[in-house]
This record gives C-alpha cells, sequence and structure tokens, in this order.
C-alpha cells in the first residue's frame, strides 16, 4: 500500500485536481468541471455539509485511476473544500472511506512538520471530559472513561471541576517526552469573525490566563502540547477561517503548531452518542496496532452499520454502571438516549413510554422542553403508526453521525 497526495486548485473557471505518487516523477492533473461559484452554491455550510450533493462526487471519482483500494489518500483541499468532507464522497459503490483511508492538511508543507513531531515511543494517555457542570455531556464521560479504561496504567483520567487549562499545563509539564494521545471531550466554540478565539471550554479553575475555562487557539499558540495526537470531540472543533493564501487559522493548525503530529477534529456540531460510539471503536483499534488513518476508517465504517438495538444495549449497561449521585443524573439522560434511538427505530410506543417515565422526574428548562417534545412526538407516530419497529435499523447510516471527523497531519 502507498499514499497519494491528492492537492485541489478552484479557480473561477474549474477546479484542478493534482495527483502526486511516490513511484512517478510527474504530478498528474485532473480537471473537474466544478468553478468556484458551482462549488459554494453546492457546499452547505455546517450539519447539511453532512450530505453532500452528489454532483461533488465528480471531486473524487478521478482517484479510481491513480490509486488502489487500501492506499492513504492525503487530501489538502482549497478554498471552500476545506469545509466538505471528502471522505464521505461516493467513489464506486459506497463512500470514499469504503474503499481507502483519508487523511488531511490545511497545505501541503504542514505535513513535513507533523511528521517531524511525531512520538511513536510514546506511551502516556491524558484523557480530559466534562469539564462543564453547566453543559453537562455524559456520553463524553463515559466516552472518556471507557478511553481511559483501555489504556490502562498509561491513562491520567480528568473530568468536571479536575478538567481545568491550569491542569493540563500541570500535566503537560510533568510529561517531558509528550504524550500519545491527548483526548479531550467537551464543548467546542467558533468563532468565524474572530478565529483566534475558537476554542473548546474547559473548567473554570481560576487560571488567569483563561479565567472562563476558554482553550483558545489562541491561547494555544503559547503553550507547548506535545502529543502523536491531540483528539478534540467537539462540535464544530475542526472549523477554520480562511485568510488570503489559503491558510487556516483556527483550533487545528494552532494544536500542530503547539506539537500535534496529527489532530482529529469535527467539521460540524456532532451528536454525543454517536461521536461517543466512534471514539471508543477508534481507540480499540488504535490498540491494536492500527494506523490512526485506517483506525478512523474502521471506526466510521462500524459507526455506519451500528443497528438501533446495539446502542440500546451499549446504552442500557452504561446505565447499569452509573453509580453515585453522578451516576443518577447520567442514568436519567442515558435513558432519555434509549428513548429517542427507539423512535428512530419506529418503536414509537416504546419511545413514548420511555418518555413518560422520565417525566415523572424532576426536569426544568430544556431538559423539561426536550421531554415533553419527545413524548408528543412519540404519542402521535404511535397513534399513526402502520410498520412495526425495526431495531435492525442503522440509525447512523447517514454522512452526519459519522463523517463529522477527520484526520488532519500524521496519518500513521
Amino acid at each position: 500500500m502507498t499514499t497519494i497526495l491528492a492537492e485541489y486548485l478552484v479557480t473561477d473557471q474549474t477546479t484542478l485536481l493534482f495527483v502526486v505518487r511516490h513511484d512517478e516523477e510527474q504530478p498528474r492533473v485532473e480537471q473537474i468541471a466544478l468553478t468556484r461559484a458551482d462549488l459554494a452554491g453546492l457546499i452547505a455550510r455546517g450539519p447539511a455539509a453532512a450530505s453532500p450533493a452528489p454532483a461533488l462526487d465528480a471531486l473524487v471519482t478521478p482517484l479510481d485511476r491513480h490509486c488502489e483500494p487500501g492506499d492513504t489518500i492525503w487530501f489538502v483541499p482549497h478554498d471552500v473544500l476545506h469545509y466538505l468532507p471528502l471522505h464521505a464522497l461516493r467513489l464506486g459503490d459506497g463512500p470514499l472511506i469504503d474503499r481507502n483511508p483519508v487523511c488531511y492538511t490545511p497545505s501541503a508543507s504542514v505535513m513535513r512538520y507533523c511528521q517531524a513531531k511525531r512520538r511513536p515511543d510514546s506511551r502516556q494517555v491524558l484523557v480530559y471530559a466534562d469539564p462543564r457542570a453547566d453543559m453537562p455531556l455524559v456520553h463524553a464521560r463515559e466516552q472518556a472513561v471507557a478511553i481511559a479504561r483501555l489504556f490502562g496504567d498509561q491513562a491520567t483520567l480528568r473530568m468536571g471541576a479536575q478538567a481545568g487549562v491550569t491542569a493540563l499545563e500541570k500535566d503537560v509539564a510533568a510529561a517531558p517526552d509528550g504524550f500519545r494521545i491527548l483526548h479531550l471531550a467537551c464543548h467546542g466554540r467558533y468563532d468565524p469573525e474572530r478565529p483566534l478565539r475558537s476554542s473548546v471550554l474547559l473548567s473554570p479553575d481560576g487560571n488567569p490566563a483563561a479565567p472562563d475555562g476558554e482553550l483558545s487557539a489562541e491561547r494555544i499558540l503559547t503553550m507547548a502540547l506535545p502529543a502523536d495526537l491531540v483528539t478534540i470531540s467537539a462540535c464544530e472543533s475542526g472549523t477554520n477561517a480562511r485568510h488570503p493564501g489559503d491558510e487556516l487559522i483556527g483550533l487545528t493548525r494552532a494544536l500542530i503548531y503547539a506539537g500535534a503530529a496529527s489532530v482529529l477534529v469535527s467539521l460540524w456540531a456532532v451528536d454525543e452518542v454517536s461521536t461517543s460510539l466512534l471514539m471508543q471503536h477508534f481507540y480499540r483499534e488504535l490498540l491494536s496496532g492500527t494506523g490512526k488513518a485506517e483506525a478512523l476508517r474502521r471506526a466510521q465504517r462500524r459507526l455506519r452499520d451500528m443497528t438501533a438495538a446495539e446502542v440500546v444495549d451499549l446504552c442500557e449497561r452504561a446505565a447499569s454502571a452509573a453509580t453515585g449521585e453522578d451516576g443518577a443524573h447520567a442514568r436519567l439522560l442515558l435513558e432519555e438516549s434509549i428513548a429517542d434511538v427507539r423512535f428512530r427505530a419506529g418503536d414509537h410506543a416504546g419511545a413514548q413510554a420511555a418518555y413518560e417515565l422520565l417525566l415523572r422526574t424532576p426536569a426544568a428548562g430544556p431538559r423539561l422542553l426536550r421531554l415533553e417534545m419527545g413524548e408528543t412526538r412519540s404519542r402521535w407516530a404511535a397513534a399513526g403508526a402502520t410498520r412495526p419497529a425495526d431495531y435492525t435499523r442503522k440509525i447512523y447510516e447517514d454522512p452526519y453521525y459519522w463523517a463529522a471527523f477527520i484526520l488532519v497531519g500524521d496519518w500513521r
């Protein structure tokens, strides 16, 4: 297997694809009949980009002639293509990710810096999760516990109030050899007007440089975060602002400058349950010795094939394992997730019963509204149901769920 560089140039007249192979002296050039205006009209910003228009498949069609199944494709997007999950475009009978592992860089020159920062011998894993009590992420907490359990003694896990900027600085200072993985499971915030203010939200812990707990791209640029892989399991963490010269400024590039060999980030606001499952599959693959790009490919395919029955079973097991005061709250949120999965499986009566049970527990504000809407929706659907429930349904088949995360940087 080999690695193929696929670099795009978007113009007002056409789009060019330059394909570079190590065994060929000259790049191959493919012309794609899509202009900048065409692409701007076809590529939707945010979650809508998760289901690319079929016309966009032309962007990857030429790759069938230049690489074999299993070859790693290294994408260097240009212009509006930075917002497109190229790996979700169709090549042949399915999405490209069925055929090839994929990685991205904002420019071709960035890769050499990423590869120079590889830490193949690092063993330490640092996991921060669910740091904000005002915005709880129960599945991020479960995700973090599962990841820490996978890596055992190599992992340091910090959750809730312990997962702040000051704690992160201390953990990094205590690991002079850097980390194999730095995993941040939290909320993210994208600022389109001031991209350097885009941030991941950690716990407010009194750090004078980040009193509100926001770990911004601007702040990251002043830090050293040496890691073979940084994962930001947060909403819109990979979104950047494009500036003249096609230089991207945002969390991704800041993390690479700070010492990351590769960064796993999302292109749009992600679903909490599916993200938790994706991350657990991804890290199991990494732990087995699979390379990062291939591990992500397998995890995305596994998530896409998961049935409603499998998701319910995993949530029920997580709920039964939750203990203590925090566990009680986690169980309620997990039960809510189960109710949602039942609805999506077409078990509207089961979903209605689950929501009714949840409404007997104290609830207020957005959660109460969410439960009431879920109960009403399920009741109306149950009254008009004509088909039986189908728990074999693949509820994460839509690219919205599995295609959000991209690997930027070194793919190995």
